[in-house]
């Protein structure tokens, strides 16, 4: 008889969590949590999901944490969860936009108590979306789902903005419902996010001194 194989069942990652309970990438130090949400929120096989962050929060309590983020989102409602325990969370919290926060990442990182983005990132915030079949009482529960989703989507950006729901709608239904794209300066205007972040290192040489090389030539070759 052949034997049986799992090919679903998730494979732990290596990181520096005590137990093997927790997948997601965290670290802990002398300065705190720091938590990647790195992918699809939502996902449990990486834990990058609304209720392994609560639990790392949990065991975490009064800790610094740092969530660092590149996501083109996930799942709607882990969004909102994770902005909730980011907000309740006792100690203080910092999201950091790495690449891209979108859809319910956008929602996920400003739960935080700042909201830091890199200079060349990039947040984007649209309308609900989900996939309907059945009746036409099926469908129409579909709708309402998304219509209480987007409602409180509008309530929680315009909480961190301190814009009018009104404009947040438009922001998040956007020209044909995919929403609004935003760079850094334009997030930072509108109130999503708190700080830019310029890049700590360059890899660009600094312009020389034209007249300077020539002179030290000069004098080099006065010397022969």
């Amino acid at each position: 008889m052949r034997p049986k194989i799992d090919l679903f069942t998730p494979k732990s990652i290596k990181n520096t969590a005590k137990t093997d309970d927790f997948r997601v990438f965290w670290a802990e130090s002398d300065a705190g949590l720091e938590i990647l949400l790195y992918g699809t929120v939502g996902d449990q096989y990486a834990e990058a999901d609304a209720a392994s962050i609560q639990r790392i929060l949990s065991v975490n309590k009064n800790k610094p944490v740092t969530m660092r983020v590149n996501s083109f989102g996930g799942l709607a409602f882990d969004g909102l969860a994770i902005y909730n325990a980011l907000a309740d969370h006792p100690g203080p919290t910092t999201g950091i936009i790495e690449s891209v926060a979108a859809s319910a990442a956008s929602l996920a990182v400003i739960g935080a108590d700042r909201v830091l983005m890199q200079s060349n990132a990039v947040y984007h915030i649209h309308e609900g979306i989900a996939v309907g079949i059945g009746h036409i009482a099926d469908l129409r529960e579909t709708i309402d789902w998304l219509e209480k989703f987007n409602a409180a989507a509008v309530a929680t950006y315009a909480a961190k903005t301190g814009k009018s729901e009104d404009e947040l709608a438009k922001a998040l239904l956007g020209a044909n419902g995919d929403g609004t794209k935003y760079t850094a300066a334009e997030a930072l205007e509108f109130g999503f996010i708190d700080e830019i972040l310029k890049p700590a290192k360059t890899t660009k040489k600094p312009a020389k001194n034209r007249a300077a090389e020539l002179s030290a030539r000069a004098r080099i070759l006065s010397l022969k």
